[in-house]
């Protein structure tokens, strides 16, 4: 089983939009007639219903309403696209638009949000169901700052590791009376308010931290249950839980089982008071994934999928937003297989995948889910525009006409050589002799590589760079002095990216790509590189064994057509290997080997492995590196080659499934350099 992430939730103003994270139950895109592989039908999954007759999809309100008269067009745009259902938000998730906990209507109970009072989600509602369009709603239950800010005692409070209690701001325990009253009486407002809603789906229930909602109360609780004061003759003190949690003791379990079941109390008192108004409405909720083969896997959230399922719910839908945590297609189709077994018909259960994929990674997506398709779902954080539903159409239309996508042409295995100080940092203990040893070793083996360099280091050892490019190596930059920077002011990232790059071209460089140290990359930066009509950004690194991070484009952050080609490299690289996890380098190349393996096997079109001068040059490292180049040409469909020349084969792919128009501004192929303001040379 995978162990889950130490924290959950890294992207949770994502987790929940509009309705339920933007979901199109792959109706209408998925509709029976899709659901054929080949030319065969894709049997049912067990413990699933059918296949919904049409799409539905999540309307974060906020996103798309700025006022009445956007309700007509919004829902003229559903209907045009086959729309069946949707899920309306009727309460503010996060604190972006608007506080978190604003109700998104005229509420009589909790704070409206600015403009809503107006009745446009009460109309936007309305319209769905005249034009036949199935209307959902999407409640965010315990992440509420206008609660928490109203009655701080509902505030949660977790134990850090050092036994002090700190307040979470805007979360509620709901151990604390009055905070599942407060929350089930909106949900029979709004059931009771909107005639034409079909039912409510919860999301944001759940705690956000294994040590969250620690309280006299929930302690005293806890010693109940355990007879705690019996056994050690004195009370449970905070810090009793962090060793408990260290120890995963009985205490433990006993922690953990009761938050569970306080979770489960909340969906019941919610649910009842629906019932009150709408006996006939439909009540689900959506949960993390991790919990999702067994509870003590992730107790992080408190939802124990079992207990949920019999806690009266229609629909449990797991959030299947795979690369929010690096994982992989594989392992939400596992997830949903042992959610499956746990829920056992007892709901409904279905999945949400992220709507802002490329076209080649939700094909990829619904490839893995196989069968599991049917139940599929989608979530987009922002405006379901033409260009999204043009976007995510095109992927499911190809997926069900075409099956599996084809494998790359040939997989690109990429040494790749941070060329910069050792790890302290130091420029005194790097030689031109280490870039020149792997000059050489490479040059035996016949084997182009890339070396990405910082300023600097070309600076101080320019003949032994130059020798690199004589050698046929590319030079790709790595920042002026191996800053890290995202920790930069934005003015000093500029100046960090744009010094790199002149430095290298002005010692006679053909620069095309970019790694930041660290991977240290931030929006901005890498805008800044667009700037340059640079081809590639090596900013980013994932574990195949583990996850996928799939080569991909980078659009400009603040809009527009520029895009530039993000390629991953893999780790462990040399320094995790042999300094952070203390292998051998026996061990390190066999790590390699099995990385390089399943990259093949996943049908990637390229595989990085990231060394440093300073460590590969070690001669038990460098035969480490012999070695993995000599199983890379073993690999019949593996072909070693520049970082550039990967990154042409990468668009060879991906530019079978981008949408048309969508390939101009910065990184097109020999493009020449567009250099911005040129940094002044410092002295």
């Amino acid at each position: 089983m995978h162990a889950p992430p130490q924290s959950p939730s890294p992207r949770r103003g994502r987790i929940v939009i509009g309705g339920f994270a933007s979901v199109v139950l792959l109706g209408a895109f998925l509709a029976a007639a899709w659901l054929v592989a080949g030319g065969r039908a894709v049997p049912p999954v067990a413990g699933t219903p059918g296949p919904v007759t049409g799409p539905a999809l999540v309307v974060r309100t906020p996103q798309h309403l700025h006022g009445v008269a956007d309700v007509t067009p919004l829902v003229n745009r559903l209907a045009t696209h086959g729309v069946t259902r949707a899920w309306v938000q009727v309460k503010q998730d996060e604190s972006d638009e608007f506080l978190a906990g604003s109700a998104l209507y005229a509420s009589k109970i909790a704070p409206v949000a600015d403009g809503f009072a107006d009745g446009r989600t009460d109309r936007l509602i309305t319209a769905l169901a005249e034009r036949g369009i199935e209307p959902m709603g999407w409640m965010p239950v315990l992440h509420d700052a206008q609660a928490a800010r109203a009655h701080p005692e509902w505030r949660a409070r977790r134990v850090n590791a050092d036994g002090r209690l700190e307040v979470e701001p805007d979360w509620l325990c709901p151990f604390e009376p009055g905070v599942a009253q407060y929350e089930a009486s909106i949900a029979r407002e709004i059931a009771a308010r909107f005639p034409a809603l079909q039912g409510l789906y919860l999301d944001f229930i759940r705690y956000d931290d294994d040590y969250s909602c620690v309280s006299d109360r929930t302690l005293r609780e806890l010693e109940s249950r355990t007879g705690w004061r019996g056994r050690t003759g004195r009370a449970l003190v905070p810090v009793d839980l962090r060793r408990a949690g260290a120890e995963h003791n009985d205490l433990w379990r006993a922690w953990t089982r009761m938050r569970a079941e306080r979770i489960v109390q909340t969906v019941n008192t919610i649910r009842d008071a629906v019932e009150e108004v709408r006996p006939d409405f439909r009540i689900g909720a959506f949960v993390l994934p991790f919990s999702a083969r067994d509870y003590d896997q992730n107790t992080q959230a408190g939802q124990d999928l079992r207990r949920m399922a019999r806690a009266g719910l229609d629909e449990i839908v797991l959030m299947g937003y795979w690369d929010d945590w690096d994982r992989d297609p594989e392992w939400v189709r596992e997830g949903l297989e042992g959610a499956s077994e746990l829920v056992d018909d007892e709901a409904d259960l279905s999945v949400v995948l992220d709507g802002d994929m490329g076209v080649r990674r939700t094909r990829l997506t619904l490839q893995a889910l196989g069968p599991w398709t049917a139940r599929a779902s989608w979530f987009n954080y922002g405006e379901w525009t033409e260009h999204e539903f043009d976007r995510l159409e095109r992927a499911i239309d190809g997926h069900h006409r075409e099956g599996p996508m084809p494998r790359p042409d040939h997989v690109s295995v990429v040494v790749r050589i941070d060329t910069e100080p050792d790890y302290r940092p130091s420029y005194a203990t790097v030689h031109p002799e280490m870039i020149d040893s792997v000059v050489e070793m490479l040059g035996r083996e016949r084997a182009p590589a890339t070396f990405v360099t910082v300023g600097r280091l070309a600076e101080l050892q320019t003949d032994a760079m130059r020798r690199v490019a004589a050698a046929g190596h590319e030079v790709a930059s790595h920042s002026y002095n191996h800053e890290q920077i995202d920790s930069l002011p934005l003015d000093e990232q500029m100046r960090s990216v744009d010094r790199g790059l002149a430095t290298l071209q002005d010692l006679g460089f053909d620069v095309r790509g970019f790694g930041a140290p660290r991977n240290s990359i931030t929006d901005e930066a890498r805008d800044r590189l667009m700037q340059w009509n640079l081809e590639y950004d090596g900013s980013a690194a994932y574990d195949p064994l583990a996850g996928l991070l799939d080569v991909h484009y980078a659009p400009r952050s603040n809009g527009g057509d520029d895009r530039i080609l993000v390629i991953p490299f893999v780790v462990p690289n040399d320094w995790d290997a042999r300094y952070i996890a203390e292998m051998s380098a026996e061990e390190m190349l066999d790590a390699w080997t099995r990385r390089l393996d399943r990259v093949v096997a996943s049908g990637e079109p390229v595989f990085v492995l990231d060394v440093h001068q300073w460590s590969i040059s070690d001669p038990d490292n460098l035969d480490a590196l012999r070695g993995f180049i000599r199983y890379a040409r073993g690999c019949e469909v593996c072909r070693v080659e520049t970082l550039r020349a990967a990154a042409r084969n990468a668009r060879s792919v991906l530019d079978r499934y981008e949408l048309p128009g969508t390939t101009s501004g910065a990184g097109t192929i020999d493009t020449p350099l567009a250099i911005p303001d040129r940094p002044r040379r410092q002295p």
